[in-house]
């Protein structure tokens, strides 16, 4: 008690008896701001610390915070601010009324600090890491963004937690939040299903025989089902009619017409229901129906955490009793029930059990699924093309696709029938009847036979134009052909492919420019800078160089365009970008002003208008300067033709060019369709119908 005593009466003396100079180097403080003087600023609040720690703290956060000066740190902006607000309550009201004509009052040290707050939210959303949101988490507990970095970190996770897809990925993420609305996702389940056979031989005919012999039999239906189940194993046209025709009285016919009808909608058209209409099909209300169904709009809606769909009037076409669905591709979308996919049609129709880990979408008629860690791909009718054996399966490209099974790749047919042999360590696509492969380290390119297009012998294979390839060797990249004859030795340290007839390459600090043979024609220079492999390949003509420490512009001819005279340059051709004295603006080709410099930062959208930065307030400038969205967000995000996404204290609305079409309002806001928007409200999700100009929200439920 006596220690607490002695440090509680120096404090009083501090602030009581010995703070007129430390006063009036708080006034000079603020004064020395005012005119921006950071250096006279800085050292009188510094002064100012020992016994006005809240009003020098406000002021040092200021100047750290602003990047106007050579003091510029928000790591010191925000240690400053944050001993400011504790210090408040300890500065006496005579003090208070003094200062506040400066500002310092407890409201502006607050709303400094969500400003500090918020920066530090900027710089966690580019990073986009779970650790980066959750340390803002934690140190700025009090910021608006605080809600919104929790949602984003759990989304995160809970995504790192799907792309690794184990038990312990997902234990580890609901464990770490418990409280988060993924939790109910992240468990384990498993998948056992058996099929009992009741015949020794498990033959076609020994089914045929117990069914002829035991009509009464109640395991008849288990033996038609083996029956029906043998004759379509090959799940072909030709299977399903053959069986329709050889056992009419069969219990699965009507099913065996169904899946008929699946497999051949794997070409999803009007053409292939129309045509079914005319044959003996049992089901030609539902074909009807199908029809009338085939280009209508289904929407998802959510009601007490279930999902279903609604339709273009907001009323309800599905009712909600899903955990989570898709939108519909080929007439069918996926939903989930207890932590398992499956998919459903336009009818609300469960076509394909709910029994998954994992699903994809439809795309021409076949789904990659997932079933205990294994990738396995189905038809329409739920019927395995590959079983679920593999530890990766491709799409079908080229009427090939690739699969890995024991650590080793392979390529199948569309019917399933392995055509390449699982040798390889890892596969790619086949595009123009090649593939890219990789073995033993090395890469290569294959024909659809197998067969190496390129010895196996080098790294870092790409296609550089036409049958011409670059290739890496200890760290250095050469051209060559398609029969591995060396066109260029390995002495660059990039080369990309060839664009509009050059590819850019860099070689001992210098970037050049080689033609479709690799021989270098432009030679003048020009260094390296941050993304030169993407900004110095010539677009319409015009490649973006650097030299002497200034950007400029040249053309194919190695002539200039655009004067070396900038510190930095944005893609454009007629118009550009350009930053002079920090600040951005707009230039012809030729480099003319034609918008003075005067933003933060300046992105070009793709139709003549751009995202800029004003006062780290953002906003939308057409070609000549003229705003089209107002100064007033905190972000801003082209999401399509004259569409900008905005963002004010977290909420988030639209404008279609200069007009306001959707409310700052909303949680979520995103393209989902070229017609349609997504928008997420509280939980409630509602759309916008672009071309009409219409909201559109569920009506009943």
């Amino acid at each position: 008690m006596r220690l607490n005593l002695h440090y509680t009466l120096l404090f009083i003396l501090l602030f009581t008896g010995a703070s007129n100079s430390s006063a009036g180097s708080i006034d000079k403080g603020y004064k020395a701001l005012e005119v921006q003087d950071y250096f006279k600023a800085k050292k009188y609040f510094t002064k100012g610390l020992k016994y006005n720690n809240s009003a020098a703290s406000q002021g040092l956060s200021i100047i750290y915070f602003r990047n106007d000066n050579p003091f510029h740190n928000y790591d010191s902006a925000y240690q400053f601010i944050v001993r400011s607000i504790e210090g408040w309550d300890m500065v006496k009201q005579r003090k208070k009324d003094k200062w506040a004509k400066y500002g310092f009052t407890r409201d502006s040290i607050l709303s400094l600090r969500q400003i500090v707050s918020s920066e530090f939210f900027r710089m966690a959303r580019s990073d986009k890491s779970e650790l980066a949101y959750s340390t803002f988490i934690q140190k700025h507990p009090w910021a608006n963004e605080k809600e919104a970095a929790i949602v984003t970190r759990d989304s995160i996770a809970f995504f790192a937690a799907v792309k690794l897809n184990s038990t312990d990925s997902y234990k580890n993420f609901a464990g770490k939040y418990p409280e988060s609305v993924y939790a109910e996702l992240a468990r384990e389940n498993y998948y056992d299903s058996q099929f009992y056979e009741e015949t020794i031989e498990g033959s076609l005919q020994s089914y045929v025989s117990f069914i002829e012999s035991n009509p009464n039999s109640p395991l008849r239906p288990l033996a038609e089902k083996n029956v029906f189940g043998i004759s379509t194993a090959s799940n072909s046209s030709e299977s399903f009619n053959n069986f329709i025709v050889s056992y009419p009285q069969n219990r699965f016919v009507d099913t065996a017409w169904v899946q008929l009808y699946e497999f051949e909608l794997s070409n999803y058209s009007k053409d292939v229901m129309e045509k079914f209409l005319k044959t003996d099909a049992p089901f030609k209300s539902r074909i009807k129906k199908d029809i009338e169904l085939f280009d209508s709009i289904a929407l998802p809606y959510s009601v007490n955490s279930k999902y279903g769909f609604m339709n273009e009037d907001g009323k309800v076409m599905i009712r909600s009793s899903y955990d989570f669905v898709g939108f519909f591709q080929e007439g069918l979308a996926i939903v989930a029930l207890n932590d398992r996919y499956g998919f459903i049609n336009k009818h609300g129709d469960l076509q394909i059990p709910c029994k998954y880990e994992s699903v994809g979408d439809f795309n021409n008629g076949l789904s990659i699924v997932e079933l205990n860690g294994k990738m396995g791909m189905i038809d329409r009718n739920g019927r395995f093309l590959f079983e679920c054996v593999y530890h990766d399966l491709g799409v079908f490209s080229e009427g090939m696709a690739y699969a890995g099974l024991n650590d080793k790749y392979g390529y199948y047919d569309s019917h399933g029938k392995e055509v390449i042999p699982h040798k390889f360590d890892d596969a790619y696509d086949f595009n123009d009847g090649i593939a890219n492969i990789e073995n033993e380290g090395k890469q290569s390119i294959i024909n659809t036979a197998g067969d190496y297009e390129i010895p196996l012998a080098h790294s870092g294979i790409k296609l550089y134009y036409d049958t011409l390839y670059t290739f890496e060797e200890d760290g250095f990249y050469g051209i060559m052909n398609h029969k591995a004859q060396i066109f260029v030795v390995p002495i660059y340290t990039a080369i990309s492919s060839v664009h509009n007839g050059l590819a850019i390459a860099s070689i001992q600090d210098r970037v050049v420019y080689l033609d479709t043979l690799g021989t270098m024609v432009i030679d003048n220079g020009y260094e390296p800078y941050p993304n030169y492999i993407l900004k110095g390949e010539f677009i319409d003509g015009i490649s973006i160089a650097w030299k002497k420490g200034k950007y400029g512009r040249i053309n194919v001819k190695d002539e200039i365009v655009t004067e070396f005279k900038f510190e930095n340059i944005g893609m454009g051709t007629d118009q550009f970008p350009g930053q002079k004295k920090g600040l951005w603006g707009i230039f012809d080709s030729k480099g003319k002003v034609e918008v003075t410099p005067s933003y933060e930062s300046l992105e070009p959208t793709g139709n003549g208008n751009y995202i800029a930065s004003r006062n780290y307030i953002m906003g939308v400038i057409d070609s000549k300067g003229n705003t089209i969205v107002p100064f007033s967000f905190s972000e801003v995000e082209s999401i399509g033709t004259d569409l900008f996404l905005v963002m004010h204290n977290e909420k988030v609305g639209i404008y279609k060019n200069e007009k306001l079409i959707i409310p700052v309002q909303y949680d979520q806001i995103r393209v989902f369709d070229k017609d349609f928007l997504f928008l997420s409200k509280e939980g409630r999700l509602s759309y916008y119908n672009i071309s009409k100009g219409k909201l559109i929200e569920l009506v009943d439920k």
